[in-house]
């Protein structure tokens, strides 16, 4: 860079800083580092920052480092000037209801017009804001339905005809009207939709868009519905079309990207956090649709580890993992997150299955495959509970002992429950020893309780992330204290996690048990979970 735009850069640079309580002797200084910003290797900028006070030499201060505030305010000199955004016009309904009335009846001529008219459909819907897009859902719900009018002539038609017709092809015909009359009217939009290109990519996140929307509007069952028939067509587009893949710090920054984005259990903070998940013995699989090839639909994090991790702690914030991946014998998956429009689509067991498999392939040493997973809605369960159970708790859950010295803590309590409700509604207590040393006791009880005893139906466990893992064939193996220490575990689960233990040769039997009847397969000695379970057998 010649001398003369230096020039012209630094005093850019100079206009564009605000004025500060600076002395003269500073900002000339600083002007002078422009200078030096443009012919100087970056290294050489690293220095120390001088402290307040403290008095230099004049060449001393070529040292010193702009302000961050600096160098964002010369960029933005520098960057043109963006139009102010117009605001969005209002969506044109009666024009929503014609379009989608061509591709759902088809009056388009030809398979050109009809691609042409559903891409025009994405378009628009890609366009819109939030607001938007829910009425845009909202019409297509409510509007393209299935016909309560035209379903009920089916159905009296079908019937009368096989009362009066004993010819097969004759009531297959009047089924199959009948079948076609009780589909929703907005599947014909879906499939149309995912025969273009990225299409099933789109219907995926106009998924997350339903749920989204469902969330905040738990009376629309219209959009419950729309939701359901969509979620059972992705599951049938899935079949035969994903591939895994093994997702390094050398894959596509894209790919990289969405790891961050869909990660839901453990926050990813910055690019070094994701660098340190896909280092020395950790491993990152996902699988991936053949349309959409650089966005991971599932994705598991895998840590190679000597023994069954207990704080989820040591695995995020591990600096130095062990030194051999052929050291390890346990492989530690500690998040599984798929996208959110792919909610109750059953992609992680199959992913974990299959890690499973290249995992023994490539790691022989590996013996090992085991969970280390949270516990979700365990402290909203807890809360519910201890107002029930304030004055009068039971008392085959937590042992005498462990009552009598969580009551000590609070001697104007008169039951244990109440002392444990007053714990955890004050602050700090995360931070007191004594405090802690007889929480755990007491914790550990009734989160072993919660996983074993606490049902959704009759044989189900109430916990989704206990009954995904025991569903799929897994022992429940301990449950650990403090767990996950962050903000996230304490307000979800007061710091407990649990290990779920794939022991390979019980798989199919702990899954066909826990089905049948609702009995959950227990691996590892914990007295937690074998208290939890000699409860069970008495109930």
């Amino acid at each position: 860079m010649s001398v003369g735009r230096s020039l012209t850069l630094s005093r850019i640079l100079l206009k564009a800083r605000a004025p500060s309580h600076r002395s003269a002797k500073q900002s000339a200084s600083n002007t002078m580092l422009g200078l030096k910003m443009m012919s100087t290797p970056a290294a050489h900028l690293h220095t120390t920052r001088l402290q307040p006070g403290h008095s230099t030499r004049d060449g001393d201060e070529l040292s010193q480092p702009l302000e961050p505030a600096d160098l964002r305010s010369f960029w933005d000199k520098l960057r043109p000037e963006q139009p102010t955004p117009s605001p969005k016009p209002d969506l044109d309904i009666g024009a929503l209801r014609d379009l989608l009335s061509t591709i759902i009846h088809k009056k388009a001529n030809g398979a050109v017009a009809m691609e042409l008219h559903t891409q025009q459909c994405c378009s628009l819907y890609e366009s819109l804001d939030n607001a938007q897009r829910t009425e845009f859902l909202h019409t297509l719900a409510h509007e393209f339905c299935a016909p309560k009018g035209k379903a009920l002539e089916a159905a009296s038609a079908y019937v009368e005809g096989v009362k009066q017709s004993e010819d097969p092809a004759q009531n297959a015909h009047l089924a199959r009207v009948l079948r076609d009359s009780l589909t929703p009217q907005y599947t014909e939009l879906f499939d149309q939709i995912n025969r273009l290109a990225n299409g099933f990519a789109f219907l995926v996140h106009m998924r997350a868009d339903m749920l989204a929307h469902i969330r905040t509007n738990r009376d629309d069952t219209a959009c419950r519905a729309m939701s359901d028939a969509l979620m059972k067509k992705l599951e049938t587009w899935i079949i035969g079309t994903l591939d895994l893949k093994r997702i390094t710090w050398n894959s596509p920054a894209c790919t990289i990207e969405k790891l961050g984005q869909y990660e839901s259990v453990h926050a990813v903070k910055s690019w070094l956090d994701v660098k340190r998940r896909l280092g020395s013995s950790r491993r990152c699989f996902g699988f991936f649709h053949r349309s959409v090839p650089m966005e991971p639909l599932v994705f598991v994090w895998v840590a190679l580890t000597d023994s069954i991790t207990s704080n989820v702690q040591t695995i995020l914030r591990d600096r130095e993992p062990m030194g051999s991946e052929h050291d390890a014998s346990c492989a530690i998956f500690y998040s599984i997150n798929s996208q959110p429009g792919l909610s109750g689509v059953d992609l992680g067991n199959f992913l974990i299955k299959r890690v499973v498999r290249v995992l023994r392939a490539d790691l022989p040493n590996i013996s090992t495959f085991c969970t280390l997973s949270p516990l979700p809605r365990f402290r909203s369960w807890l809360e519910q509970w201890l107002t029930e159970c304030l004055t009068s708790p039971p008392s085959n859950i937590v042992s005498t002992q462990a009552a009598k010295q969580l009551l000590a803590l609070v001697p104007q309590a008169t039951t244990w429950t109440a002392a444990l409700k007053h714990i955890m509604d004050s602050r700090g207590w995360t931070s007191d020893q004594p405090t802690l040393s007889a929480m755990e006791p007491v914790v550990r009880a009734l989160g072993a309780h919660y996983l074993v005893n606490v049902k959704r139906g009759s044989n189900c466990a109430f916990d989704p992330v206990a009954n995904f893992h025991l569903r799929n064939g897994a022992c429940l193996h301990r449950v650990n204290w403090r767990g996950n220490s962050s903000y996230n575990g304490l307000r979800q689960s007061l710091e407990l996690m649990c290990n779920y233990n794939y022991v390979l040769d019980r798989i199919e039997q702990n899954n066909e048990r826990y089905v049948r009847d609702g009995t959950i397969a227990v691996s590892g000695d914990d007295p937690y979970i074998a208290r939890a379970m000699a409860q069970n057998a008495k109930l």
